[in-house]
């Protein structure tokens, strides 16, 4: 094993000297490298940045399509983002329904009841967190932790802070975070939970607590640890509505697949009794369908340029083993193995893509940095926000980029250094001699 180690050792020493013999060339081969691997990383990046910023932008315009019950009254604009206060509701079990027809990507239940909130009389909207897309895009300020139980979430125009405790017919929650402004006034003073929430909620009105007579208890991590007021036994639960049935909803969002007939999933739904079907705009719900083969687009066109590279290696490399056909051949006369002259040249080329590699990884970041001071500042301006990608993504592809790189290398050399291998000494000195 030692033996071996030594050999390999001593082959890539080989390659290395070989580079030095023409530097220019080498740096010219790394410079090209570096190019397209920069360039390659660079565009991936801004690609799945850009991707996420358009699709957190195109879902803030809400659902293509909304289902809601065939008497309810509907404005367009607010039916995007929630459905108007009313008590027609249709029964849960449709989303499974909604779910199997051809087209559907996404479905988002909604359920919309007036509660008594701190006094006053104001929207609670129930949402499911995992299959959400029209209310947490519009999460601005807030606190890091994921929503539970005993968490809400206010709109822009209502009057708390984050952290705060609310008390909802007569249980206390707490504040988790704020949405940004969306301009459709109904959404901007609601207060937005989840569905387990609700029925929490629910249940501490008509099951037990308040209808008992007993306080609601404050919640433990209250603002600046402080304990939040006790509920005044029934007063705020008294006000809230009849028991809310919790089988009922008051308007399923859509989200289309990609490429996707809009036409064709309303006759599937217009199937259904008693369902009134709204339609977005057509300008969004083609954007919106555009992004996954946008970015299907930019991955195709960095595998080409990685294509490209293979060939340039290849060609070079060609030229390189020809042009040393004389001292391939004494080595081999003197004894060496066609695994090691492959080894040789293998090694040679990983070298110096490899190092164009770790230079194209500084190129694409200085792109990317320039990207994000120029054009993502610009996207942000249009209301697209520029967010760097996760940073396990960034270590995964910059990591990727660099053995690509190397990779690159062995197989843009493997073919000229796979030729040369079987030739015999005698013949390649002969060629070289001609």
């Amino acid at each position: 094993m030692a033996k071996r180690r030594r050999e390999c050792w001593l082959l890539i020493r080989v390659a290395a000297q070989n580079i030095e013999r023409r530097p220019m060339r080498a740096v010219l081969l790394g410079v090209a490298v570096m190019l397209g691997v920069g360039v390659g990383f660079a565009t991936f990046v801004a690609g799945w940045s850009l991707r996420a910023g358009i699709a957190t932008s195109l879902s803030r315009m809400g659902a293509d399509l909304v289902v809601v019950p065939r008497e309810t009254l509907v404005n367009i604009t607010s039916s995007l983002l929630t459905v108007q206060p009313t008590d027609a509701s249709l029964d849960a079990s449709m989303a499974e329904t909604l779910s199997a027809i051809p087209g559907v990507a996404r479905v988002a239940p909604q359920r919309i009841v007036q509660a008594m909130i701190d006094g006053h009389v104001a929207n609670l909207i129930a949402f499911d967190p995992a299959s959400d897309f029209s209310i947490l895009p519009w999460l601005g300020e807030h606190q890091p932790e994921p929503l539970n139980k005993d968490d809400v979430i206010a709109g822009n125009r209502v009057p708390v802070h984050v952290g705060t405790p609310l008390q909802i017919c007569g249980k206390f929650l707490i504040v988790r975070g704020r949405l940004e402004q969306t301009g459709v006034g109904p959404f901007d003073q609601s207060y937005f939970l989840s569905f387990d929430t609700l029925a929490t909620i629910n249940a501490f009105n008509y099951v037990g607590g308040s209808q008992t007579g007993e306080k609601a208890p404050a919640p433990a991590n209250a603002v600046n640890g402080a304990a939040a007021p006790p509920a005044e036994t029934n007063a705020e639960a008294d006000n809230c509505k009849t028991e809310w049935p919790l089988n009922r909803v008051s308007a399923y969002l859509l989200q289309l697949s990609p490429g996707a007939r809009v036409e064709d999933v309303k006759f599937s739904i217009a199937q259904l009794p008693a369902v009134r079907i709204v339609e977005s705009n057509a300008v969004l719900t083609s954007s919106r369908q555009a992004l996954s083969p946008l970015f299907l687009g930019i991955i195709v066109f960095t595998a080409f340029q990685g294509m490209a590279l293979m060939i340039v290696v290849s060609l070079l490399f060609s030229a390189i083993v020809q042009e040393r056909y004389r001292e391939v051949g004494l080595l081999k006369a003197m004894g060496a193995r066609g695994n090691q002259i492959m080894t040789i040249i293998l090694a040679e080329s990983a070298i110096i893509t490899g190092l164009g590699g770790l230079a194209g990884l500084a190129f694409g970041t200085t792109l990317l940095l320039l990207f994000a001071r120029s054009l993502g500042f610009y996207f942000g301006l249009l209301g697209i926000p520029f967010s760097w990608p996760p940073l396990a993504v960034l270590q995964m592809s910059a990591v990727a980029s660099v053995m690509f790189s190397a990779f690159v290398g062995l197989v843009g050399a493997f073919l000229p250094a796979w030729r040369v291998r079987g030739l015999d000494p005698y013949a390649l000195i002969q060629t070289q001699e001609r």
